[in-house]
C-alpha cells in the first residue's frame, strides 16, 4: 500500500493569526492564544483518532509508550527562534513495532500512523495507507479544515 501524508496547518485552528510567525517561546498574548488552541486541539484531535482505533502511542526509535502530551507540546508543535526545532517522529499503532529507518516503517503494511512534526513549526503530519480507514478517518473528520496531502519520503 502507498503511504500518504495529510498536512494540518495551524491556519485551520487559528483563523486571526497569521501562524507563520509562531514561537514558543514568544510571549505576545496572540501568539499565546493562538499556541494554546493549536495544542487544545492536537490533544482532542488526537485522543479521539487513537481511541477510535484503539491505538497506543510510540516513540519511533524505541519501544518507549508515550502521551499525547509528548504530541500536544510546544516543543514538538512549534519552532523557536533560539532553540529552532527538533524533527521528531511518533507511531500510533496497536501493538509496537520495531522499526529500523523510515523506510522499514514505509513498507510496512500494517494499520499505523506516523506522526510528524513541520520544519517551520507551522503544522503537523499525519502519515498513513492510502484510503485504509485512518486515512478517511482523518478526511471525514477534517473535512473543513484545508489539508495538504503529500507524498512519504523515508527520510
Amino acid at each position: 500500500m502507498k503511504k500518504i501524508g495529510i498536512g494540518i496547518d495551524y491556519s485551520n485552528i487559528c483563523k486571526d493569526y497569521n501562524t507563520v510567525y509562531l514561537d514558543r517561546d514568544n510571549k505576545d498574548p496572540a501568539t499565546s492564544k493562538c499556541m494554546n488552541a493549536v495544542l487544545v486541539w492536537t490533544k482532542a484531535f488526537i485522543s479521539e483518532f487513537s481511541e477510535c482505533f484503539e491505538y497506543k502511542i510510540y516513540n519511533f526509535n524505541s519501544s518507549s509508550l508515550v502521551t499525547i502530551d509528548d504530541i500536544a507540546s510546544k516543543r514538538f508543535l512549534f519552532y523557536s527562534l533560539e532553540k529552532e526545532i527538533t524533527l521528531q517522529n511518533y507511531v500510533m499503532q496497536k501493538e509496537h513495532v520495531q522499526y529500523n529507518s523510515l523506510a522499514d516503517w514505509e513498507l510496512d503494511n500494517n494499520d499505523s500512523v506516523l506522526i510528524k512534526n513541520d520544519e517551520d513549526g507551522g503544522g503537523i503530519y499525519f502519515f498513513v495507507n492510502q484510503n485504509s480507514n485512518a486515512h478517511q478517518w482523518i478526511i471525514t473528520k477534517l473535512n473543513d479544515f484545508s489539508l495538504d496531502e503529500v507524498d512519504f519520503e523515508a527520510k
